[in-house]
């Protein structure tokens, strides 16, 4: 095999994001949204193991170029925008009746733009970066991703349209889909991260006294994730306790 082919080849492999899990009988699709590798949020085959006993289809969608999915993907375009419209095509050849995004951190951003973009029933995000804008993240004290960000600012690879969801999700948002935003109530970015969407339509967020930003990680060990899923996934289905959110009580079960 010629040396470019390889090179060629392994890119295919290395930058692939999607993966689909569709054998189930079932109208309902989750798609789990990847953070930066090794960051400390959740891995999205986690999300799907918290569903294992769940009959639903599955899509992994995870960003390979590390730019909050700003770049697009290899094969699905070269944007944002122009990713959102392959994801579209892609989950329409299915026709669910029902759509669940969810995702940590940077994949909860990713659940966010998606969900809002493709017009999801619910989003499910925990701990998520709700701006990408370096001025307001300092303002915030969040310097967590400014290597990062920084590069791919100056490189002008951010949709300006979209570092900043506060201003992003209104003008975007489709009526009826649902956000719930978990985070912990002590970490400080955290918290600002999500409070930034408090005052959107559908928007419910939900505190915690623990977790830090390994909130889904802490909510997976205790059961607390698998009832979340499932109860974004079947509405329908009985759940027991009231949990704390910022819109008054809401029948999820205690973490």
């Amino acid at each position: 095999m010629k040396v470019a082919r390889r090179v060629r080849l392994l890119r295919r492999f290395f930058e692939r994001g999607l993966s689909l899990e569709v054998g189930a009988d079932s109208s309902t699709l989750l798609v789990a949204f990847g953070g930066l590798a090794q960051e400390p949020g959740m891995p999205p085959f986690e999300f799907f193991a918290a569903t294992g006993d769940l009959p639903v289809k599955r899509l992994f969608v995870r960003d390979p170029r590390r730019a909050w999915y700003h770049r697009g993907m290899l094969g699905h375009g070269r944007s944002l925008v122009t990713l959102a419209k392959s994801l579209e095509q892609l989950i329409g050849r299915y026709e669910p009746h029902r759509v669940v995004m969810a995702g940590s951190s940077m994949g909860g951003y990713g659940a966010l733009v998606f969900g809002t973009l493709l017009g999801a029933d619910t989003v499910v995000c925990f701990s998520p970066q709700t701006v990408l804008d370096l001025d307001i993240l300092a303002e915030m004290n969040d310097h967590h991703w400014d290597r990062r960000l920084g590069e791919l600012t100056a490189a002008g690879q951010l949709d300006r349209d979209w570092v900043d969801l506060r201003r992003a999700l209104p003008s975007a948002l489709r009526a009826g889909t649902r956000y719930e935003i978990y985070f912990d109530d002590r970490h400080r970015a955290d918290r600002l991260h999500a409070e930034r969407l408090r005052e959107i339509e559908g928007v419910r967020l939900y505190r915690f006294g623990r977790g830090a930003h390994h909130l889904a990680r802490s909510l997976r060990d205790s059961g607390a994730l698998a009832r979340i899923l499932s109860r974004a996934i079947d509405p329908t289905a009985e759940h027991v306790a009231p949990m704390r959110s910022d819109a008054g009580p809401s029948p999820l079960p205690p973490p």
